[in-house]
């Protein structure tokens, strides 16, 4: 199972968004611009790790999403 995150109203590609979140909070995520025009600017996440892991992984989904929103308002 996986899921589909629109990341377009970070003002980051897809690529940005997974490296960035990979770099600063160690969640790994595919873009999903190679699955065709629908996909861009969205991240692929698996929902196969155990409900605690998935919940911790969101966790720091949302604090890189709420760094970059800072930013953005800086």
């Amino acid at each position: 199972m996986f899921v589909l995150l629109d990341v377009r109203g970070t003002g980051l590609s897809a690529d940005g968004f997974a490296r960035a979140l990979l770099d600063e909070e160690g969640v790994a995520a595919l873009p999903c611009d190679g699955f065709g025009p629908s996909a861009v600017g969205h991240l692929r996440l698996s929902l196969t790790s155990d409900d605690a892991r998935l919940k911790e992984a969101g966790e720091r989904i949302v604090r890189l999403a709420s760094r970059i929103a800072a930013g953005a308002a800086a």
